[in-house]
């Protein structure tokens, strides 16, 4: 660890020292320097920087309050040229101070299941494994399975997904409530930009009213189009209609428009095997949490 290195709040003349060094996160690049904009802006979350004696960014990590109680942690790079000097501990304890300050009793973060650094990282520094979660997508030009031995003709879809009533809500989440998935998911449900959180009735009514609440025979979802891409973040079905409801996902997300379908769901063996029978691509995703109380 650097003797001089500060932890401060984020400035706008800091994205371009973060671009720079994030630039390869990944094979497909990274997120952050598209994000920084509105995370800086958001006032219930806080970009941390680590900063060298001379005020050089060489490290960040994003916290925001999703709930009253409840506090989310990403995006947390380190320079290649600082790394494995304690920093992101150091970004990850700062996080979780300014967490408590607001009223958090508990941070969470999510992972992928190949991600063994990242996985080590935060059993360091206190964090535990409360699920595993996948997202599983497809393009929607292919909009249904092929049906063995028949040449490869689509299959026509058993179920249509129907815009659901408020009414509907309930019903909905007591289903979810007394399921298989509300266990596996450890009670969470996705949000906008990767994070997820305790799900409530209040959150399936929302979407009900704002018509992104869906049902048929095999249960229900809640969908929303974005950037061309029609995002499911939280699921109600069984093992035995699992299947008929993720085909009825994926003609719904070609029928809206979406060049592409996204599925967000708690790991159970029965979704894990439905979602493969759809030929869907299949990442698998393990959320960590820490008590603040």
């Amino acid at each position: 660890m650097l003797p001089t290195m500060t932890i401060r709040p984020a400035r706008p003349d800091d994205k371009a020292a973060i671009a720079a060094f994030t630039q390869d996160t990944f094979e497909w690049g990274d997120y952050v320097a598209d994000a920084f904009d509105s995370w800086i802006e958001d006032p219930d979350g806080r970009i941390l920087i680590a900063a060298t004696g001379t005020d050089e960014p060489i490290g960040m990590a994003r916290v925001a309050m999703l709930s009253p109680t409840e506090a989310w942690a990403q995006a947390a790079r380190v320079r290649p040229d600082h790394r494995r000097r304690g920093i992101a501990g150091r970004l990850t304890e700062a996080g979780e101070i300014w967490a408590a300050s607001r009223g958090a009793l508990v941070m969470r973060l999510v992972t992928e299941d190949w991600n063994e650094p990242a996985q080590r990282q935060v059993e360091k520094s206190g964090y535990r494994l409360v699920a595993r979660w996948a997202m599983s997508q497809k393009e929607t030009g292919s909009s249904q399975p092929a049906v063995p031995g028949n040449g490869g003709r689509r299959a026509p879809p058993e179920e249509r997904l129907r815009p659901a009533s408020v009414h509907e809500a309930e019903p909905a989440f007591l289903a979810w409530s007394t399921g298989d998935l509300i266990t596996a998911g450890h009670n969470l449900f996705h949000t906008i930009g990767w994070m997820w959180r305790q799900m409530t009735l209040d959150d399936v009514t929302a979407a009900a009213r704002s018509r992104a609440l869906w049902d048929c025979p095999a249960g229900w979802l809640i969908g929303t189009i974005e950037e061309e891409m029609f995002w499911v973040s939280w699921i109600v079905t069984g093992p035995e209609d699992a299947y008929r409801l993720l085909k009825a996902a994926i003609e719904l997300a070609a029928e809206q428009g979406a060049g592409r379908l996204r599925v967000l769901f708690p790991q159970t063996d029965w979704m894990l095997q439905a979602v493969r029978h759809t030929s869907m691509e299949l990442h698998p995703l393990l959320v960590f949490e820490k008590s603040l109380g």
